[in-house]
C-alpha cells in the first residue's frame, strides 16, 4: 500500500511538471526575449529532473524502510468486562479515552485538509469535493460515538449510547432503510461527479442554528457543568414535533444552497 502511494506521488508530480512545460511552452511562442527564456529554464531544469527520476527516486523506492503506524496492545472492550471487575473498567476506560483522543486528532487533520485545499482552490471549490466528503462522514461517526457525552463521560456512558442507538435502529428499520437508500444516492452522485453540499448540511447553516431549538444545538457535546439540566434548550422539542404535523415541519427537509 505504502509503495503505491509513494508511485501514485511520483506520478502526480511528474504529470503536473509536465503540464507545467506545456503551458510554458504555449505561453512563449510568437516572441522572442520569453521564448529564449523558456528554452534557458529548460535547459536548467532537464539534466536535475532526469537525474532525479532515473536514479534518486529508484533508488530511494529500493531502498526504502517500510512505515508501520503504530499499532497499541489492545485491553478487553466494556462489554468483556466483567461486573465488579474494577481492574478490567479501568483498563478499558483508559482505552476509550485514549481512541478519542486519537479520533479527535484525525478529525482535526481532516478539517485542516479541507481548508487547505478550499484556500488554495479559491472561489472554486469543487477539487475539494473529496476531501469535504471525507471530514463530514467523519464528523457525523465522531459524533455518533462521542457526541452529547460531555467531558466527564467514561466508556460506560459510550457504550450505553451505543446500546440505545442499536436498540433505536431495530425499532424503526424503514428510517435506517431510506437512510441508507439516500446515502447511497449521494455516494453515487458523488461517484458520477456531483456534490450536493446540503446533503450533509440541511436547512440552515450551524453558524445560524446557534441559538436555535434542539436538535440544532451549536455545541456538539454536553458541557460538564451543566450537572443535570436537559441537553435541549427547549427538552418538548420532540413532543411538539410528534403531537403537531405543523411544528417546525420544514425545518432539516429542505435546502437551496449549494457550496459549489
Amino acid at each position: 500500500m505504502g509503495e503505491n502511494l509513494v508511485e501514485q506521488r511520483q506520478a502526480d508530480d511528474k504529470a503536473s511538471w509536465d503540464a507545467y512545460w506545456k503551458v510554458r511552452d504555449v505561453d512563449s511562442r510568437g516572441s522572442i526575449y520569453p521564448r529564449f527564456r523558456y528554452y534557458a529554464h529548460k535547459a536548467f531544469d532537464a539534466p536535475a529532473t532526469w537525474f532525479r527520476e532515473k536514479v534518486v527516486e529508484p533508488l530511494n523506492n529500493k531502498n526504502r524502510l517500510p512505515y508501520y503506524h503504530r499499532q497499541l496492545t489492545r485491553v478487553p472492550e466494556i462489554d468483556e468486562c466483567g461486573v465488579n471487575d474494577k481492574a478490567c473498567f479501568y483498563e478499558a476506560n483508559e482505552q476509550y479515552r485514549l481512541d478519542k483522543m486519537v479520533d479527535g486528532f484525525i478529525l482535526q487533520t481532516l478539517r485542516q485538509r479541507v481548508d487547505r485545499c478550499m484556500l488554495y482552490n479559491n472561489p472554486d471549490h469543487s477539487p475539494c469535493a473529496k476531501v469535504i466528503e471525507d471530514m463530514e462522514e467523519n464528523e457525523l461517526n465522531f459524533f455518533i460515538k462521542y457526541g452529547e457525552l460531555g467531558g466527564e463521560a467514561d466508556v460506560r456512558d459510550a457504550y450505553m449510547k451505543q446500546k440505545h442507538r442499536m436498540i433505536w435502529e431495530r425499532r424503526h428499520p424503514e428510517i435506517m432503510e431510506e437512510r441508507s437508500a439516500k446515502l447511497a444516492d449521494h455516494k453515487e452522485k458523488l461517484a458520477n461527479g456531483e456534490f450536493d453540499y446540503s446533503f450533509w448540511k440541511k436547512g440552515m447553516f450551524y453558524q445560524d442554528k446557534k441559538n436555535y431549538e434542539p436538535p440544532y444545538e451549536f455545541y456538539m457535546s454536553k458541557s460538564p457543568l451543566e450537572g443535570d439540566k436537559p441537553l435541549s434548550k427547549d427538552w418538548q422539542y420532540y413532543k411538539n414535533v410528534a403531537q403537531d404535523p405543523e411544528f417546525d415541519k420544514d425545518q432539516g427537509k429542505k435546502s437551496d444552497f449549494r457550496l459549489f
